[in-house]
């Protein structure tokens, strides 16, 4: 199936108003969406400010799971030290 430039350019002012417009519900969807058509194609020519701006938006993207990922390792170190404290503080002597 081909998408034609309207039905393209339709998609992409339907992002921009769920982009702008915030709107959490739809952002699953409208993503899907972006999904499925990256995926189909093995490369594609951006003028190079757009290349810059995908850039630091992966940037972006990359830290803050990185630092989400730190996040929870920390929190779940936090919980394992609580339950082994638990657990030795309710051992008999």
């Amino acid at each position: 199936m081909k998408l034609t430039q309207k039905e393209l350019n339709h998609l992409v002012f339907l992002s921009e108003v769920v982009l702008t417009g915030k709107k959490k519900s739809l952002m699953d969807e409208t993503l899907q969406c972006l999904l499925y058509i990256v995926k189909s194609l093995e490369e594609v020519e951006l003028p190079d400010s757009v290349a810059r701006q995908i850039e630091q938006l992966t940037a972006l993207i990359e830290a803050d799971l990185r630092d989400e990922n730190v996040r929870m390792q920390e929190i779940r170190g936090h919980l394992d030290w609580m339950q082994k404290k638990e657990r030795n503080s309710s051992m008999p002597s």
